[in-house]
């Protein structure tokens, strides 16, 4: 019996390191290819983003300028109710 539980032990540490290995392994030659593609994804999509950040900008000011349009048009119909 003592055998076999040290058998176990041993195994237990060899797929650990095997792990380990591979993990070692893994980042090694795949993480910054990987992490590479990635930014390089982010890259080419940043002018779409800037468009996309002025198109929200332009969208903003026009919504402001009408809400201010027609605050004025309310004060102006007020203004011209009172005077009648």
């Amino acid at each position: 019996m003592k055998n076999e539980k040290g058998a176990s032990n041993w195994f237990l540490i060899i797929i650990i390191v095997l792990i380990i290995a591979a993990l070692i392994y893994w980042f090694k030659y795949f993480g910054k290819p990987m992490a590479t593609v990635m930014m390089g994804g982010a890259e080419q999509a940043q002018p779409a983003i800037e468009q996309a950040k002025q198109a929200s900008d332009a969208m903003s000011k026009a919504n402001k300028l009408a809400e201010e349009a027609v605050k004025k048009a309310d004060e102006d119909k007020a203004n011209a109710d009172a005077e009648k």
